[in-house]
């Protein structure tokens, strides 16, 4: 026999059906990010997330949004066929968090711009 399901318990589902769906994106970025930090830096994916969480806090910069910043302008830098040198992906790295902030202020994309430093 099927249960019958009262708008409370289908409102309570979706809540949490919507949170499973927001947690998983975040963890996706957070993955992605730890994907280049390994490929670039050689590391494993225990020591790509130390990294990362050691830049959210030396920042105060929320983690995911650092990891979602970090792989757009990875992105941003590999996209001609010779990749740059490691420094460039140093500075991306250590400079991601400024971004974060300006586009939460001016309300613009978090895609790295190319610079001297960048490419």
């Amino acid at each position: 026999m099927c249960a019958i399901q009262g708008p409370s318990e289908r409102e309570h589902q979706d809540r949490i059906t919507a949170a499973v769906t927001i947690i998983a994106a975040e963890r996706a970025a957070i993955e992605q990010a730890k994907g280049m930090l390994m490929l670039i830096y050689g590391m494993n994916d225990a020591a790509a997330f130390e990294l990362l969480k050691w830049r959210s806090q030396q920042t105060n910069t929320k983690l995911k949004l650092l990891a979602r910043q970090i792989a757009a302008d990875f992105i941003a830098l590999s996209t001609s066929e010779k990749l740059p040198a490691r420094s460039a992906y140093d500075n991306v790295l250590l400079t991601a968090h400024q971004r974060i902030k300006a586009d939460n202020e001016t309300g613009n994309d978090t895609a790295l711009e190319p610079s001297e430093d960048t490419g």
